[in-house]
């Protein structure tokens, strides 16, 4: 089932045959001719996918390996480690709607985007090298308030950048095509494009893992494996956004000047429609569709971000019990969580316009539910890794059905107020920075000092938070199916 949201009337047959006219066409950059459009607007859509390719690649180092890193090689103790994601996850929230605001009000959404990318680039490889000054000379109490310090700086700057960049690529998409099946088919391409650049992260990680000195853990001496990591994907990701750049013609949707009596209505004639124009909004603002859209897509951030950053905390909380299965074990289970997603955001791609944004949404959650069951039930410290691998690809299916259906429904808010898009994203998406943070360091809060009193923590981590997760986006499905069923006002 699909709801029109924003400006849409389902009950408008005129809007039905207008949006199905719509749906066989898209606006982009250079007019042309029916016939000729087709490859044009497929490589057109291919390379949007690319705008937000060292996001994503940035993201899955961010959220797998970060507080590895930080732990394992810089020694950090959980509670600061966990801090440091909170301070990435507060900023990140903070910055993104000054962004949406900004973002629509001035420039364009490629100036802002190459803006962001640029500050990215300068920071995120610092995150993962060993900080300046930290040299095994050091004093204990100068590293205890140098690494936060000097590690926090470069977060403030970094998550800046990548808030710039997510809203000014989502933003893009309503800028480009009044289309919902358009608007979905971006989404999907997307994703996909995020799950592959995830993909490459974990392949490029086992590779290195396994072609530089092998160890059964990770230690202060592998600091040199995420180093080289960081490096390679910020040279991937470099490349991908000067081609998006060079290749992607944006060529925002142009509104029709209000007309009276059949005449234009110039500058200085239409200060009521100014003001219609301004209370837009507002309108969105005063909209709880907003809110429970909202939810839907916090929900579906935490369970794929708690997923991310507790796979190979448990993974390598697992190798303290099976040392044999080798640190590489820590790349290739995510590989295979996001070979999954990639499959079934494949899948996705052309059907979920026939089964319906909200119906894809319960099934995305549903499959997240039973990966937690199963590792609660099934998923003990002598289980066999092939349980493991299983219960991966059921994390990477639910997580990628739950994300593409939550950005297809607040797509679909937007409906025609591309000028505002921008800002909804911002809206939508301020909350699960803010949530996810705070989880992590309640999580790493309550987690004991000595792994031996609590040898299966990041398993409970993965069966309870991220279950809650997916039980709280399945009621706020509920909840928002039931207010799509009331008419909204344009």
């Amino acid at each position: 089932m699909n709801t029109k949201y924003g400006a849409t009337n389902s009950n408008d047959s005129t809007e039905i045959e207008d949006q199905e006219t719509l749906d066989n066409e898209i606006v982009l950059s250079v007019p042309c001719k029916r016939r000729r459009c087709l490859p044009w607007r497929m490589n057109q859509n291919l390379i949007y996918g690319l705008g937000h390719i060292y996001n994503d690649l940035c993201a899955a180092m961010w959220f797998s390996y970060m507080m590895l890193f930080f732990q394992a090689v810089m020694e950090m103790r959980a509670v600061i480690s966990g801090a440091m994601l909170l301070l990435g996850q507060v900023v990140d929230a903070l910055a993104t709607p000054v962004v949406g605001i900004l973002a629509d009000k001035y420039s364009t959404k490629k100036i802002w985007h190459l803006t962001g990318s640029a500050l990215v680039t300068f920071t995120f490889p610092l995150l993962f090298i060993r900080c300046w000054g930290c040299s095994s000379n050091s004093t204990a109490e100068y590293l205890t308030w140098w690494i936060p310090f000097y590690y926090a700086f470069l977060i403030i700057f970094f998550q800046i950048g990548w808030a710039i960049v997510q809203i000014s690529h989502l933003a893009i998409i309503p800028s480009i095509t009044e289309s919902l099946q358009v608007r979905s088919e971006l989404t999907s391409i997307r994703y996909m494009a995020s799950v592959i650049s995830s993909l490459a992260v974990y392949f490029i990680t086992w590779i290195v893992l396994r072609a530089t000195n092998y160890s059964t853990f990770i230690g202060p001496s592998d600091d040199y494996k995420f180093r080289d990591v960081s490096l390679i994907i910020t040279v991937m990701g470099v490349i991908s956004y000067i081609v998006f750049h060079v290749f992607f013609n944006l060529n925002p949707l142009k509104e029709e000047k209000p007309k009276a009596n059949g005449h234009v209505i110039e500058s200085g004639e239409n200060e009521p429609l100014k003001m219609t124009a301004k209370s837009k909004i507002m309108h969105f603002l005063q909209m709880p569709l907003l809110y429970q859209t909202s939810l839907l897509y916090v929900f579906s951030r935490l369970y794929w971000a708690l997923s991310l950053v507790y796979v190979p905390l448990f993974l390598e909380e697992r190798l303290s019990v099976n040392p044999s299965e080798g640190s590489e074990l820590v790349a290739s289970v995510p590989l295979v969580l996001y070979i999954s997603s990639l499959v079934f955001s494949f899948l996705l791609k052309s059907n979920i316009n026939k089964i319906g944004h909200q119906v894809a949404y319960f099934i995305g959650s549903s499959l997240s539910l039973v990966s937690c069951f199963w590792i609660a039930l099934a998923i003990s410290p002598d289980a066999h890794v092939a349980q493991i691998y299983l219960v991966a690809t059921l994390i990477g299916a639910g997580s990628s059905i739950t994300l593409v259906s939550s950005l297809c429904v607040t797509a679909d808010l937007i409906g025609p107020h591309s000028h505002q898009g921008a800002l909804i994203y911002s809206i939508v998406t301020f909350a699960d920075k803010l949530v996810t943070g705070i989880a992590v360091v309640a999580i790493e809060n309550y987690k004991c000092d000595d792994t031996l009193d609590c040898p299966q923590y990041y398993r409970g981590v993965l069966t309870y938070a991220c279950g809650g997760s997916a039980v709280l986006g399945i009621l706020s499905l509920s909840i928002t199916t039931l207010g799509s069923k009331k008419k909204t006002p344009t």
